[in-house]
C-alpha cells in the first residue's frame, strides 16, 4: 500500500479482506503465521509474541516438506502485505499470535480443571504420595 495519508474506507476493507484470507489459509494449514508452526505446551508458553521464531524460505535447515508446509500461505501473505500498511501487517500478525497463545493457555487450564473435577480426590492422592516418600 503506497499512501502518505491514512487509508480510505475502501482500502481498509481490502486490507481486512486480504488479512482474513491469509488467516483463513493459516487456520486451514495449522500455522500461526507464514513460517511459524508452534506445537507443544512448553513451546507455546515460552513463545515471545514480540519476536516469534519465524522461519524464512531460504533456511537451509528446513527440508523440502517443511518448507512446503510452513510457506503454503506465502501468496496470501504477499496479498496481505500489498493491501495493508506494513505497520498493520505487523500489528495484525502479532495480535493473531497473542490470541492463539492465549486461547491455548485458556484451553490448557480448562482441561486441567476438568480433570480435577472428574477426579476430586486426585489432589489428596498426590499429597498422600508426597508424604509417603
Amino acid at each position: 500500500m503506497a499512501s502518505d495519508g491514512p487509508p480510505l474506507k475502501s482500502a481498509r476493507a481490502r486490507c481486512w479482506a486480504a488479512r482474513d484470507a491469509y488467516f483463513s489459509c493459516l487456520d486451514t494449514n495449522n500455522l500461526w503465521l507464514d513460517g511459524l508452526a508452534v506445537s507443544g505446551h512448553e513451546a507455546i508458553v515460552a513463545l515471545d509474541v514480540s519476536k516469534p521464531p519465524i522461519k524464512q524460505p531460504g533456511d537451509k535447515t528446513l527440508t523440502k516438506e517443511e518448507k512446503e508446509k510452513l510457506f503454503v500461505c506465502r501468496k496470501k501473505l504477499d496479498e496481505f502485505g500489498n493491501e495493508c500498511l506494513a505497520s498493520w501487517v505487523f500489528h495484525f500478525s502479532m495480535l493473531r499470535v497473542k490470541e492463539l497463545q492465549t486461547k491455548h493457555l485458556v484451553d490448557h487450564q480448562e482441561a486441567k480443571e476438568r480433570d480435577l473435577r472428574q477426579k476430586p480426590d486426585a489432589f489428596w492422592e498426590k499429597v498422600k504420595e508426597r508424604t509417603n516418600k
